[in-house]
């Protein structure tokens, strides 16, 4: 809008910066975006994320300039896993306010952060798989790649949502009860998944009656017989007994009497057979026990006897490589000291700098290591440093990596070193070794300018480790 009075462009502002003059109708809209954000930064320090979407959204549909409620937006779908989402709307943040905007931080730590950028690449990837064979039928594979979905990124409520739904539909109610549980936890008041919340309630209270009815009934269970017999009293104490009744009775009591004499014939006969058998069998067991135990033991003696001789070649192994790492040590050194000897301190430094002082034969070579260290060490680390940083720069970390050691070689207090070869470590996945290079800066460089960085970096390192184990 432009200012009634001069025509000024009015951007997020409803008094014009020119005349002074306010516009009534500038100053409503921009109240009620305001109003909209502040509704949906309260919903979202009650961890109401999908109501906050909705609000912030209301709020940008008045203003579309409000870079607080679009940075806002984008933090919260950046809480529900949807990365994509956040990124669009850090991105337009930035087009409307390209200066003094946090939003320039957030995109420039998600791209920088390259392990991140994998995770949200298969995150993305294993959902549309899952989409892929649910449209296939195939709700199994499904299930496996939203499990693969929730462990890559634990925040992503929709793969919750539709893994959840997938339980229901397979009568897992458990499972999905567990699994929206934890979509709840991230967003308390999602309309989504309080539904299907609803629907598990539905269906535990159904079961939960059906049970009460089946136990109802049976409880209450009558037997009708179409014959009922009708005793009727007589005039006399003389009883009649009927010829079908005693027929019954005889044809019981010779069922019991066979039954008994089956009992005294043939079960000790059987009983007997039983145990013969039990005998014959627990002898034959034994026998098998026997020889298995016997074939154990000659294959424990031959697994001790190759886990001997393993062991020596390895310490052969261990001693040779030794031998190998000191002369080949020697062979650089000797090296060095030819190119220093022709007044090539630049060679001399390079090659000294592959040296390892530790693994040196004997003191002499150590005397001549920090003699060439001391007299090479200004001209060439300078120059290696440069030449690592280049790789650093190009993105070639493996390099990187290499070139670092070496100024480390000649200069272990080198702490921008550590931290950019803490860096080429942390790009190439070696979450280890990236931690030990943060580690050292932080335990015995804490003053540097480094610290910090490295601190949180070591940080989301542990973290990472936390929440894979």
């Amino acid at each position: 809008m432009n200012c009634p009075k001069c025509s000024t462009p009015l951007e997020n502002t409803y008094r014009c910066p020119n005349c002074q003059c306010e516009d009534p109708i500038m100053k409503r809209i921009i109240y009620a975006s305001n109003q909209h954000y502040n509704e949906g930064l309260s919903k979202a320090k009650v961890r109401d994320l999908s109501g906050a979407v909705t609000s912030l959204q209301m709020s940008l549909k008045y203003n579309k300039r409000n870079t607080k409620a679009r940075n806002l937006l984008g933090l919260v779908y950046f809480q529900m896993g949807e990365t994509v989402e956040a990124l669009s709307e850090w991105v337009i943040s930035v087009h409307f306010q390209g200066k003094n905007n946090v939003a320039k931080n957030y995109i420039k730590k998600v791209q920088e952060n390259q392990g991140q950028l994998q995770v949200i690449n298969s995150t993305i990837q294993n959902y549309n798989l899952a989409l892929q064979y649910l449209d296939e039928g195939n709700s199994d594979l499904a299930i496996i790649e939203l499990k693969k979905v929730v462990n890559l990124n634990p925040n992503y409520i929709r793969a919750y949502q539709l893994l959840g739904l997938l339980y229901i539909q397979r009568k897992q109610y458990s499972a999905a009860k567990k699994i929206l549980s934890r979509a709840l936890k991230l967003d308390r008041n999602n309309l989504t998944t309080v539904r299907y919340m609803n629907e598990l309630v539905g269906y535990s209270r159904q079961k939960r009656k059906n049970r009460d009815i089946e136990r109802h009934k049976a409880s209450y269970v009558q037997i009708k017989d179409p014959n009922p017999i009708v005793i009727e009293k007589s005039a006399n104490n003389y009883t009649d007994f009927n010829t079908s009744t005693l027929s019954f009775v005889n044809i019981l009591i010779g069922i019991i009497i066979g039954a008994a004499v089956v009992g005294l014939l043939l079960v000790p006969s059987i009983q007997k057979t039983k145990t013969a058998e039990y005998n014959k069998a627990i002898v034959e067991y034994s026998g098998e026990i026997s020889d298995r135990n016997k074939q154990i033991a000659l294959l424990q003696n031959q697994i001790d006897e190759l886990t001997n001789e393993n062991n020596k070649l390895a310490n052969d192994a261990d001693t040779s490589g030794n031998a190998a790492d000191t002369s080949h040590n020697e062979i650089l050194l000797i090296q060095a000291v030819k190119s220093y000897l022709d007044n090539d301190f630049v060679s001399a430094g390079t090659t000294l700098s592959e040296v390892d002082r530790n693994i040196l034969s004997d003191q002499d070579a150590q005397t001549v290591y920090d003699f060439l260290l001391a007299k090479t060490k200004d001209t060439v680390i300078g120059q290696l440093y440069d030449e690592a940083y280049q790789y650093y720069g190009s993105k070639d970390y493996m390099n990187a990596v290499t070139m670092f050691k070496k100024v480390l070689n000649l200069d272990s207090d080198s702490v921008e070193s550590w931290y950019y070869m803490g860096r080429s470590y942390q790009y190439l996945t070696d979450f280890e070794q990236a931690r030990n290079c943060y580690r050292t800066i932080v335990d015995n460089y804490g003053d540097s300018e480094y610290a910090s960085d490295a601190q949180q970096y070591l940080t989301q390192i542990e973290n990472r480790k936390t929440e894979s184990e």
